[in-house]
């Protein structure tokens, strides 16, 4: 058998969101409307507050007004009011060859080839951006520099280039991928075996099959993926503007409120991209990006054992490679540049001040400060002297926010600050400093450089168990059981994103992120059945009652779906960035560092734990524990120094989704009773209890090792109890 499939992919991405102006009513002091304090005499601030609103939304009075603007060409230019819109195409083909071959009456052979081409998608009317050239991701640190900082110091070059692709402009979005070749093999054989150890084992001819195959499958990802990178908000920025009037007078019109025009630049270089705004990130697309594929193999034995019942064990696994990743090639460098031995100073720094001002930061004392020469046993920052160079105490060595990160060990947020923030501009882009342009990342002038390639990949193994029992006597049933484990480098909440925006924790050493999926159950149960109960007329027992005892022990079926399965697994974060700019959140954090206690003593610790004041999944001898009057369990925290904050330079050693978050049961049943009205009609009623036990499973997913509801379970999966009634009619 051969044959082929043909597919043209048409999709319109569209969004109206602020095209409308927005119009903001109110009396500013810009167009106060002639309202002063001494008209409301004997009145308090709320009253006039309330009163200027009410005269504001009577006669119109005009506070501020906004708008999105959108290009409809890349010619056009902003045109107020239109819609933001992304035209896609792509044509995909596909070739096949097949057969089957019974190569003896009990052993069947199918095998064949398919050929995938998954076109490159096309953006007809053109509002597509890309850099005009991959390599300049890295803008002045040069294509694969990561850990270079060793640009001349001042403000970067303009490297990149931002301009349109795909439409009329000759310029794909990435190269065809040709040889996406996609074989597969299976057999199935039927062992006939009449005496001996064969037929103990695979029973008499035709009582057993042992199934196996092998095959690929190309997979295709969402245009999202890929519209993601053309030029989306602060990403590949060009084709969006907001207008704003934040000083109109008078009142509201028809003719409306004026708002300024907007300037249309593309194309556009990465360094002027960067100066209209801080937070716009670059994007390309690796120009041989590959269509992803998942190899896929199995191996089964199925037996019968007993009439119209059936046992399987099977092997089956997977693995995905070369699926899409955007990973940000601007991660913080900490340690070629020297901000790591400055950082460790610093600390020192504070140290010593608060040695010698212990009541630092409160009212009435000194500020806290690490600055040089500012108390006793301090020794120089030349890198923070430099940054700071022409800022504020506030804004440098008595900055709040940069003193907690010294507490808590973020070095990578201190240096992210400075490699980004616009108050810190002119000094890090004054050569008289002596800051290297690509001091802490790569690619200076962009807030992210992200590229599309294919760098992630995952692996699943499972034993799946299997007893089905088909519909026979009044009776199905069918069991099944798995025993797998899921792996990914990309396996966390960032890895289950449409912008497949993934980073590695570090480019130093991508191996780190290969772990268990968070989707990971390492068991599940399922099991469901169906039962007519053997009663009444053509039943077992009975069957010789007359019609009115029929109607009411007749026509009764009974039903169930039972599911165990363990949960996905978890881990203990820091919070803190303290070796990049690696996110500090729970979600997928810092792991913690192990302290006072051993990885398994912390594991043989973790379960259901329930006390009268509430419901923990850590050992409450583990945690210090806050009650209100009534008993109940106000907060919780880890007891000190059993985790803690990893080192200045370091990654919490804590592993990662290496506990098990407890199991998950459900019970839902059905009882189903069916009134005969004669040869072909019958009314059935039926009653469904889900999660009939009202059993409660509670879920609990990665925390801090420092939050202050440490180890208690708040929140629980799935349904309370609900009974639902059906009625039908049945012809």
């Amino acid at each position: 058998r051969f044959g082929g499939d043909y597919q043209q992919i048409f999709a319109d991405t569209f969004n109206d969101a602020g095209i409308n102006p927005f119009i903001t009513l109110g009396t500013p002091a810009h167009n106060s409307g002639g309202i002063s304090d001494a008209s409301f005499p004997f009145s308090n601030a709320t009253i006039r507050t309330s009163a200027r609103n009410v005269f504001a939304n009577i006669v119109g009075n005009l506070s501020n007004s906004s708008a999105t603007l959108n290009v409809t060409s890349p010619t056009s230019g902003f045109v107020p009011g239109a819609t933001r819109s992304r035209v896609f195409q792509q044509r995909d083909l596909a070739l096949y060859v097949q057969d089957q071959w019974r190569a003896r009456s009990n052993l069947t052979l199918n095998l064949g080839i398919r050929w995938d081409y998954m076109g490159v998608p096309t953006i007809p009317n053109g509002l597509a951006i890309q850099l005009t050239d991959h390599r300049h991701i890295f803008g002045v640190s040069g294509f694969g520099n990561l850990f270079s900082p060793t640009a001349p110091a001042g403000a970067a070059p303009a490297i990149g280039t931002l301009d349109f692709v795909s439409g009329d402009t000759g310029r794909g979005l990435y190269n065809n991928d040709w040889n996406n070749f996609a074989p597969f093999f299976g057999f199935a054989w039927s062992p006939e075996f009449d005496s001996g150890i064969g037929k103990l084992i695979f029973g008499g001819p035709g009582k057993s099959s042992l199934r196996g195959g092998y095959s690929i499958s190309y997979l295709r990802d969402g245009f999202t993926v890929i519209s993601n990178a053309l030029g989306v908000g602060t990403t590949n920025p060009g084709l969006i503007a907001s207008s704003a009037n934040t000083t109109p007078t008078g009142v509201l019109t028809g003719a409306g409120v004026p708002l300024p025009p907007q300037t249309f630049q593309i194309p556009i270089s990465d360094r002027t991209n960067n100066v209209a705004n801080p937070n716009n990130s670059l994007w390309a697309i690796d120009p041989n990006l590959r269509t992803p594929y998942v190899q896929q193999w199995s191996f089964g034995y199925e037996r019968e054992i007993a009439r119209d019942m059936a046992f399987e064990v099977r092997y089956s696994a997977n693995h995905a490679i070369k699926v899409f990743r955007a990973v940000d090639f601007n991660e913080i460098n900490i340690f070629e540049n020297g901000f790591l031995n400055e950082f460790l100073n610093a600390q020192r720094n504070l140290s010593a001040f608060i040695a010698a001002n212990p009541n630092c930061g409160q009212t009435g004392q000194p500020a806290c400060s690490f600055r040089p020469g500012s108390a006793p046993g301090t020794v120089p920052l030349p890198i923070f002297t430099a940054f700071f160079n022409g800022v504020s105490l506030a804004n440098g060595f008595q900055n709040t926010t940069f003193i907690s990160h010294l507490n808590n060990n973020n070095v990578g947020s201190i240096a992210s600050t400075l490699a980004f923030v616009n108050t810190y501009r002119a000094s890090r882009e004054n050569p008289a400093n002596g800051i290297p342009a690509n001091f802490f990342v790569a690619n200076p002038n962009a807030a992210g450089s992200r590229f599309l390639t294919n760098d992630s990949m995952s692996n699943y193994h499972s034993l799946q168990v299997e007893l089905r029992r088909r519909f026979s006597g009044g009776l199905m049933l069918q069991a099944d059981y798995t025993f797998s484990k899921a792996l990914s480098n990309a396996p966390d909440a960032q890895g289950n994103n449409q912008s497949t925006l993934e980073n590695f924790r570090t480019f130093r050493d991508k191996t780190l992120d290969y772990r268990r999926s968070n989707d990971d159950q390492t068991h599940r149960f399922v099991a469901n059945g169906l039962y007519d109960l053997p009663f009444g007329r053509g039943r077992r027992y009975l069957s010789g009652t007359n019609a009115v005892a029929n109607h009411v022990i007749g026509g009764w079926t009974v039903g169930g779906i039972a599911v165990w399965s363990t949960r996905p697994p978890f881990f203990i974060t820091s919070g803190r960035t303290s070796f990049n700019n690696w996110p500090a959140g729970a979600v997928d954090g810092n792991p913690a560092q192990l302290l006072g206690i051993t990885f398994e003593e912390f594991r043989n610790n973790v379960g259901v734990f329930r006390t009268p004041g509430g419901v923990f999944w850590f050992n409450p001898e583990m945690l210090d524990i806050t009650f209100n009057s009534a008993g109940r369990v106000v907060s919780s925290t880890l007891k000190p120094g059993l985790l803690g904050q990893p080192a200045p330079g370091s990654f919490g050693n804590f592993p990662l989704n290496s506990l098990n978050s407890g199991t998950y049961f459900n019970l839902d049943t059905s009882v189903t009773k069916r009134f005969p009205m004669g040869e072909r009609v019958s009314f059935e009623i039926k009653t469904t209890f889900i999660n009939i036990l009202n059993r409660a499973n509670f879920t609990y997913g990665n925390v801090a090792f420092d939050a202050t509801n440490f180890g208690r379970i708040t929140a629980t999966s799935g349904s309370q109890r609900v009974i639902h009634f059906q009625g039908s009619l049945r012809f």
